[in-house]
């Protein structure tokens, strides 16, 4: 084997050694719910991390009355529809913290310590939270993380906009604001900002030890490193 082609395998063996955490990818948990008002649902999802879904509507304003709608449906696995109707700015939290010490679901909002905790996940070895996505209908769609340990500390981080159409944005813990320890991480939430009435769709979400893109950068410079050595 050339040495070329060692660049190469070892990059690959670099980035499958931390392995992704799959927080959803939203096969499981069926489950929606149409507000005008604040409301939240906590949905059981085998395919979740912690075994259920968090959902909430949060409204900022609201003058002509319209919903936020969210939905995971059994006719269109793999998808979680996000819409918010004309004039609506508000925002759609997704969380997962497991099982809840309140109802399922209600009006108005809870708070970190209504939930029952994932039990001490271990995210040290990632870098953030990648949300795959399609169907954005506006630039200003965005996105910000909130991660609580099992200590009760919680870490908030930036504001990001998703670019309109299809694709991915990533979450970095390293813009994280507050004491959050990410090897004991007892609840995670992203929040999905829609301040003029935005719809879109979530495909995937998962902690990554780098974003792809970076992945597939490496692995390309990898690539024409073995090609240079066999020049």
């Amino acid at each position: 084997m050339r040495r070329g082609s060692l660049v190469l395998l070892a990059g690959v063996l670099v980035v499958s050694a931390n392995a992704n955490i799959l927080l959803d990818d939203f096969t499981s948990g069926f489950a929606g719910q149409s507000s005008t008002t604040g409301i939240y649902y906590n949905t059981a999802s085998a395919n979740s991390i912690g075994s259920f879904r968090f959902v909430n509507h949060i409204f900022n304003s609201n003058p002509l009355s319209r919903p936020i709608s969210t939905d995971v449906n059994a006719a269109a696995p793999g998808h979680m529809f996000i819409e918010a109707g004309s004039g609506v700015n508000g925002v759609s939290g997704i969380g997962w913290g497991g099982s809840l010490n309140v109802a399922a679901s209600g009006a108005g909002n809870i708070g970190f310590s209504n939930f029952n905790g994932l039990g001490g996940v271990d995210f040290s070895n990632e870098l953030g939270i990648q949300i795959d996505y399609i169907n954005n209908d506006q630039s200003s769609t965005g996105f910000f993380l909130q991660v609580l340990d099992t200590s009760d500390n919680l870490s908030v981080g930036t504001a990001v906009t998703a670019p309109s159409g299809n694709g991915s944005i990533f979450l970095a813990f390293s813009d994280l604001v507050g004491a959050a320890n990410l090897a004991s991480v007892d609840a995670v939430v992203v929040a999905v900002q829609l301040p003029n009435g935005n719809d879109i769709t979530l495909t995937r979400a998962e902690a990554v030890p780098e974003p792809a893109t970076m992945t597939i950068l490496g692995l390309g410079i990898a690539a024409l490193a073995a090609r240079k050595r066999r020049k």
